[in-house]
């Protein structure tokens, strides 16, 4: 009698391994992906150019899969798979009913996603290991993702607080229309402030406050902690004396 040679683990423990190897060079592609879709493909979407803004989300979505099944941080894996699960299935009833998507279900849908990757990308830039260039790329994708929580989250109060801002000049709904919000986070997270879009609601102020407060804490506090560490990371490694050459 043959017997069958054991199998060892299954595919979603090699995956998981196998994404590991890649968690900060991730982060860094991770980062151009962010670019791209704030700066390039959400803009073209609110032009009603919608392809842009599907690839580069189908590309984020994959390299944030990667980066939480390789973190082996199961909450943060359920966090996406939920918040991605919610928003599979409002498109599939969009689609298949003609109607279209509840935007109160996206932005939960988002804003779950986005508290998992943020999660994951915080372990992985202050985990234990040498502080590399990718890891403080990791800290600009953290900030880039706060702007992009912040996003989601006025455009869910904008769909239930109406007249929560003033200077939006367009109906939610619309294509596009996280780029306005977008536009808005991000004036708010850089203490920019211009004032054409600003809120009217009490509650809705309080989070740009929020947002305002964040911005300001955030380079004093957590690009100038991860700064230090791989200045010193470097100064380390150029003072460490090279092994003598064996004969």
């Amino acid at each position: 009698m043959i017997s069958k040679r054991p199998v060892e683990g299954n595919w979603l423990r090699h995956t998981r391994v196998a994404s590991s190897r890649y968690q900060d060079p991730g982060l860094s592609a991770l980062l151009v992906g962010l670019l791209l879709m704030i700066f390039l493909a959400e803009p073209l979407a609110f032009e009603g150019f919608v392809l842009p803004v599907v690839v580069a989300g189908i590309v984020v979505a994959s390299l944030v899969f990667l980066l939480v099944l390789g973190s082996h941080h199961n909450g943060a894996l359920i966090l996406v798979v939920v918040g991605g699960g919610i928003r599979l299935l409002t498109a599939a009833v969009g689609v298949l009913s003609g109607v279209s998507v509840n935007e109160g279900a996206e932005a939960i849908s988002a804003m779950l996603g986005l508290v998992g990757v943020m999660w994951v990308v915080s372990r992985i830039v202050f985990g234990p290991g040498r502080i590399t260039t990718h890891r403080v790329r990791g800290v600009i994708v953290l900030y880039l993702l706060t702007a992009i929580f912040f996003a989601y989250l006025y455009r869910l109060s904008a769909k239930v607080i109406p007249g929560a801002f003033s200077g939006l000049a367009f109906r939610t709904g619309e294509h596009g229309a996280l780029s306005p919000f977008l536009y808005f986070s991000l004036t708010l997270l850089t203490t920019v402030g211009l004032g054409d879009i600003a809120p009217v609601d009490a509650f809705v102020r309080n989070l740009t406050m929020f947002e305002a407060l964040l911005g300001q804490l955030f380079p004093a506090t957590i690009l100038a902690r991860i700064l230090t560490l791989y200045a010193d990371e470097r100064r380390r490694v150029e003072q460490t004396p090279d092994p003598p050459l064996s004969d």
